[in-house]
């Protein structure tokens, strides 16, 4: 079968879509090498993917072709790319996020998109309103013109049902996955290697994650300060995202917090490797957000065999299974109180199938088959 892709957040976004785009490609390459896979971006760059998947023989990568891509990458995503997808003789073609070429009907291919969250509608305070229009419309036409869809939650797939009244028959849920490494327990030799490397305290709370108001990591603070000097434990941040970034140091600075907070990727981002170990390492993963399609972080945590805290809001109880504990994302004082006892029953229990790479690749497979 010959499968094509958007793929430039594969190539070019380094958060959520990004990892879980090449997450579904190294799957599919793992565990389906039989099929050809075709990979159309506006822009290549190779600092986000391994280079081994993309010289696989069986991974053909499409940049703008013709007169329209000679002009605008942009307008050749947008309105050229389904005669590439034509010319390639593409048989099922995936949206990976939330879009579709608009001349996809004219490609001759089956589509699939997959929608990953509304949150542009759920929490439009959060967003531009123009910015908000722009993914209203996207999305609005790409369930409206694809042959299915995938949504990576119940949550999800209940948010479009009744945003667009899309039939439920239409839609499948399959779980993101994380990347393997971290299912894998690392020696205590390399838990002290990272340590070393990245100057991390002997205990600490973990955050992984971009930062944004909607992820709402402020509150761990607000946490954090209402349990100082009964239980100081710092604060580890992996994540970017510069202008809140700017109101937590702030608040850590009013609350003398600033020593309790340290900001990983100020120094580089770390690699999967050891990003795993930083979860090993780490008393406690809080992830706090208001709002999320599913949360990857969680998994990995879980994977990593962390205990998670989470926010009680959206999806969260889906990636977060039973053994993780809950809280309103508006309650520091809730948060405060289960940091405190949930230190230790690690949450990496009985794993469902349907949340390993290998599950949730068979379950896309089926659907590239079927439609």
């Amino acid at each position: 079968m010959r499968i094509g892709f958007e793929a430039k957040r594969l190539f070019l976004n380094d958060r959520g879509l990004g990892n879980y785009a090449r997450n579904l490609l190294y799957g599919l390459l793992k565990y389906a090498p039989n099929h050809n896979y075709h990979l159309f971006t506006p822009q290549y760059s190779d600092k986000h993917i391994n280079q081994e998947y993309i010289n696989s023989k069986c991974v053909t990568i499409h940049k703008p072709s013709g007169l329209l891509g000679a002009i605008s990458k942009s307008a050749w995503r947008s309105l050229g790319m389904g005669k590439d997808i034509k010319r390639n003789k593409i048989d099922v073609f995936h949206g990976l996020a939330q879009e579709l070429p608009k001349d996809i009907k004219k490609s001759g291919a089956k589509s699939i998109v997959t929608i990953h969250d509304l949150i542009f509608l759920k929490h439009p305070e959060f967003y531009k309103p123009i910015d908000r229009k722009i993914y209203f419309s996207k999305v609005k036409f790409a369930v409206n013109n694809t042959d299915h869809i995938i949504a990576i939650s119940e949550q999800t797939k209940s948010d479009i049902i009744n945003t667009f009244s899309v039939p439920e028959n239409k839609i499948s849920i399959i779980y993101q996955s994380c990347n393997e490494v971290f299912y894998e327990k690392r020696t205590q030799t390399e838990l002290e290697q990272v340590k070393t490397k990245w100057d991390l305290p002997k205990n600490y709370i973990l955050y992984v994650g971009a930062l944004n108001e909607n992820k709402n990591v402020k509150v761990i603070l607000e946490a954090l300060n209402l349990l100082k000097g009964k239980f100081d434990l710092p604060l580890v941040i992996v994540g970017k995202g510069e202008a809140y970034k700017k109101q937590l140091i702030e608040y850590a600075t009013k609350n003398n917090l600033l020593k309790q907070l340290i900001f990983a990727s100020d120094v580089a981002d770390p690699t999967p490797l050891d990003l795993s170990s930083f979860y090993q390492l780490s008393s406690v993963f809080v992830f706090p957000s208001f709002y999320e399609g599913f949360g990857i972080p969680i998994l990995e945590a879980r994977f990593s065999g962390t205990p998670v805290i989470a926010s009680n809001s959206s999806c969260l109880e889906e990636s977060g299974g039973g053994a993780s504990k809950y809280f309103d994302p508006s309650n520091a004082e809730e948060l405060a109180a289960i940091i405190k006892n949930h230190t230790s029953n690690p949450s990496a229990k009985k794993i469902s199938n349907n949340l390993t790479l290998k599950g949730s690749t068979n379950k896309l497979l089926s659907i590239y088959n079927t439609i």
